[in-house]
């Protein structure tokens, strides 16, 4: 089962909380599907404000993972880190008529029973940064599709241009 770090809302003070958090519990595919390790496991630093039902949440995160080159599959060492300004509200059944959010509150969650998951919102932010397609590098050449051999090493023995054996007759047609 993954790390969590639930904090209710009674337990932050007028004045705001600050707190630092290492989720050593998360699990590679927790972060995506390109994650293949987890070197650093993420960190945050982070304060919670609230005003009225809202709580802010603002703050850093940072880790080292190896994601998988998506041409290649190599293991590819990436520092990533960012910042964490989100904004919490009451599930939207309890959540006042009016509630005003400042333009650079761009993404908004929702508390459910007077409690915020820490570590999954450090987790969301990690799993947003990441590269959709990772590469080794920008001129990875991928894998052979025939044998598999990473075309980095060397040429393989495949042939070139291997004909679908649907369209095989068609290609032996000549035009004249």
């Amino acid at each position: 089962m993954g790390f969590e770090v639930k904090i209710r809302l009674e337990d932050i003070p007028a004045e705001g909380l600050e707190l630092c958090l290492r989720d050593a519990g998360v699990r590679p595919r927790e972060l995506g599907s390109q994650v293949g390790k987890i070197v650093a496991p993420p960190q945050a630093s982070l304060r919670l404000r609230r005003e009225g039902s809202m709580v802010l949440v603002t703050g850093h995160y940072q880790t080292r993972l190896h994601l998988v080159c998506s041409r290649c599959l190599a293991a590819v060492e990436v520092e990533v880190s960012g910042e964490v300004d989100t904004a919490f509200l009451p599930p939207l059944e309890d959540a006042p008529e009016e509630i005003r959010l400042q333009p650079e509150e761009l993404e908004v969650g929702f508390y459910q029973e007077g409690e915020i998951d820490l570590a999954l919102v450090v987790r969301q932010e990690v799993s947003l940064a990441l590269p959709m397609a990772p590469l080794c590098r920008p001129e990875c050449p991928g894998l052979c599709p025939h044998c598999g051999r990473p075309r980095a090493e060397g040429a393989c023995s495949c042939a070139e241009q291997v004909v679908d054996p649907r369209w095989a007759k068609l290609a032996k047609l000549q035009l004249g």
